[in-house]
């Protein structure tokens, strides 16, 4: 009965162990697992962070372009509205006579 004891207490020591390794390898195949998510989850935001900084320089860069067209806009109505202002004076002057 004592050599049964013994036995079976030596068999539950082994069979907590191997739980004991059991739950390691999990736990340690889980952080494996999760650190390969992480370090794409990294690749995918430092790619992202470098897409939104070149959308920002393109949208400056546009910011610029339509000022640009702008003032040239500006200056060519400019220009129609003298240019009008002229032939309704060359109207006026030719009524006139």
């Amino acid at each position: 009965m004592d050599k049964w004891l013994s036995f079976v207490s030596v068999i539950a020591s082994f069979s907590t162990l191997l739980g004991f390794v059991g739950i390691f390898i999990k736990l340690g195949r889980e952080k494996g697992e999760s650190d390969a998510v992480i370090r794409e989850v990294r690749k995918d935001v430092d790619t992202n962070a470098k897409d939104i900084n070149s959308l920002g320089q393109k949208v400056n860069q546009m910011q610029i372009e339509n000022t640009r067209l702008i003032s040239t806009l500006s200056s060519d109505l400019g220009w129609i509205k003298s240019s009008l202002a002229d032939i309704k004076s060359e109207i006026s002057k030719g009524k006139e006579k």
